[in-house]
């Protein structure tokens, strides 16, 4: 038996859809099909798998779009075309990063699993049975579905949200396209026994836009997952004994994650934070060891580490890359960023990123008076250079394709601090700076280095951030949480628990040079020879928010720098400043154009300064 049921869908303003979420959410008992279901779980599991091989595709423009539209990373002469646009800001649509194709591939994909397990393993999947890997892979493709969104409206700002019942790229491109009524009559919707069907014939009338801005999308996609995840990540390892597959595929705490981040894109920090405590507070089994701490784990020489193995108290959610027959998955990166061919090096590091890097300080000693500041000065300068996550790390100095020794790079630090500038130029002749995150333990042919969606000290550093804008009522007082954002990034003393050592403590680098928001003043120090150069007075909270704002960004630079997030970091903050009636505008397109000289730094300085040029076109064709 087929019958034909015709089901009309009225989308209005956005104004309703603000405060109405759930009318972009159709009735699930009107769920349909392809042909091409799944005939039992093994084939299921296949598909759910599928999904991640469309999230690899959209690593390259994850990481150049939220890197090279920061201050962290500058093209070269091999750059081509497309790459120069998005550094300058100069972006023209038919720039290969400005299609959000994939993200769509992924989106659709991801309504059609979750299509299919709703509907032909809908008893499964009802609350009346317990959590199955039915009920984890449909918040798989949720959480996938929505973290696709979310970036999504992170680069374009205004997108549509696309009607679950739209599995097929073809028509989602229609749908996206059409002027205001589209009609879809291709879904079928199978009955249990097999052999009866509907053709059911679904309209969509718009009277006023498809288009949602980036929070209306976020809170859609928030309220998603709340509502219909009961459980995440199917343990695809437990018939190897490979616990590496928890953290390579989708599971809670990078649901949770996911969350965080998208509670705090829209300011709310108590729902943000709420999501991040599930990692920052959960304990191993019956010890007192916080999984996501930041303790010795990966303390110092062992942080590189980090970059070379899969380690479930550090990686929260890692891509996984590999060049095995059966797979053959690889990623662009390593071929933008290494020099030795056959790779291009069109993508480095900017100078800003490697001073980051080299002008930080630890064994160092000062005589600080908070009474005659200018009085204050510094007994011992101590010893430049963060060893263990600068150069050889996340970044490398080479000559003809080879990185420097660390007596090569320990004499540059030396004649730098000495100001001994014609021998440092005749030692450095010829030598440049690569990106070395995705090289390291890896021949030139590799291009197959994991990549890191979500880790510890990324979840560490947003509550940081949190505590630093954070307030509340105590006794009718507004209070703060300044320290507590210090203690996250400097010794980790918020966990209470000797064991942790917070995101800069974990390498040593706890010497904050006498600095704190519980003091009025801040010391400026000269980068390569430390010797204080002026300080300036922090007397009110909103001057310590923003300083500590700044040391924070330069912390997640240290830890976290080509990672993907930059970009998105520096607009998170342009975009609260400005809602605070402070010129969070102005700070982005300082921060950004700085990395530029001359004409070309005021162009692209001009060009931030209009918010449009903060995101990219969204056309889907």
């Amino acid at each position: 038996m087929k019958r034909i049921i015709y089901i009309k869908f009225l989308f209005l303003s956005l104004g309703f859809l603000v405060s109405c979420e759930d009318f972009l959410l159709t009735d699930n008992d009107l769920v349909l099909i392809e042909d091409d279901i799944p005939r039992d779980q093994v084939e299921l599991r296949a598909t759910t798998l599928g999904l991640y091989a469309l999230q690899q595709e959209l690593v390259e423009q994850i990481v150049i779009l939220g890197e090279l539209r920061g201050d962290l990373l500058e093209v070269t002469r091999s750059a081509d075309p497309d790459l120069r646009e998005i550094n300058n800001f100069h972006i023209s649509p038919n720039n290969r990063y400005v299609d959000p194709s994939n993200f769509y591939r992924l989106i659709a994909a991801s309504n059609k699993v979750i299509r299919i397990l709703e509907d032909r393993y809908l008893s499964q999947i009802d609350s009346l049975v317990g959590i199955t890997d039915y009920h984890r892979m449909l918040g798989e493709a949720i959480c996938m579905r929505s973290w696709a969104y979310f970036n999504a409206a992170r680069i374009y700002n205004e997108i549509p949200y696309i009607p679950e019942e739209l599995t097929d790229m073809h028509k989602i491109i229609e749908y996206v396209n059409s002027p205001g009524t589209y009609v879809d009559s291709t879904f079928v919707r199978f009955h249990p026994n097999g052999l009866d069907n509907d053709t059911i014939v679904m309209v969509y009338e718009y009277t006023d836009r498809k288009l949602l801005d980036q929070d209306a999308i976020i809170r859609i996609n928030i309220k998603e997952i709340e509502n219909r995840v009961k459980a995440v990540g199917v343990d695809y390892g437990r018939e190897y004994n490979d616990n590496t597959w928890t953290v390579t595929t989708w599971n809670k705490f990078a649901m949770h994650t996911l969350l965080g981040q998208m509670y705090l894109h829209i300011g709310d920090y108590t729902q943000a934070m709420k999501n991040f405590n599930q990692l920052l507070q959960f304990s191993q089994a019956g010890t007192n060891v916080v999984r996501f701490g930041l303790d010795n784990r990966f303390s110092n020489q062992n942080w590189k580490n980090i970059l070379s193995v899969i380690d479930e108290n550090e990686h929260i959610f890692t891509l996984w890359f590999g060049k095995t027959a059966e797979t053959f998955q690889r990623n662009p990166l390593q071929y933008y960023f290494s020099s030795s061919a056959p790779n291009i090096h069109a993508i480095k590091p900017t100078s800003k990123a490697v001073e980051l890097w080299e002008t930080i300080w630890t064994n160092s000693q000062y005589a600080l008076s908070s009474s005659q500041p200018q009085n204050s000065r510094v007994v011992d300068p101590g010893i430049p250079g963060d060893f263990h996550r600068g150069n050889g790390v996340s970044f490398a100095y080479v000559r003809n394709g080879r990185v420097l020794s660390d007596s090569t790079w320990a004499q540059m630090m030396n004649l730098k601090m000495l100001d001994r500038q014609n021998e440092l130029m005749e030692l450095m002749e010829g030598v440049d700076t690569v990106v070395y995150k995705y090289s390291i333990g890896k021949n030139p042919f590799s291009h197959d280095a994991d990549f890191m969606l979500y880790r510890a000290a990324a979840v560490h550093l947003y509550a940081a951030e949190i505590y630093a804008n954070w307030r509340f009522i105590q006794g009718g007082q507004i209070r703060h949480f300044l320290n507590r954002a210090e203690q996250y990034i400097y010794n980790g003393q918020y966990q209470q628990n000797p064991r942790q050592l917070g995101v800069a403590g974990r390498v040593g680098l706890n010497d904050r040079r006498g600095i704190s928001v519980d003091d009025d003043i801040v010391y400026d120090f000269h980068p390569y020879t430390n010797q204080i150069t002026g300080f300036n007075v922090i007397q009110t909270t909103l001057d310590k928010q923003m300083y500590l704002e700044d040391i924070l960004l330069d912390q997640k630079a240290r830890e976290l720098a080509f990672e993907g997030e930059r970009y998105y970091d520096l607009l998170r903050i342009a975009r609260r400043r400005n809602e605070m009636g402070l010129d969070g505008t102005g700070f982005l397109a300082d921060k950004i154009s700085g990395i530029f000289s001359g004409s070309e730094r005021q162009a692209v300085r001009s060009r931030l300064m209009d918010e449009s040029n903060w995101y990219l076109p969204f056309i889907l064709n």
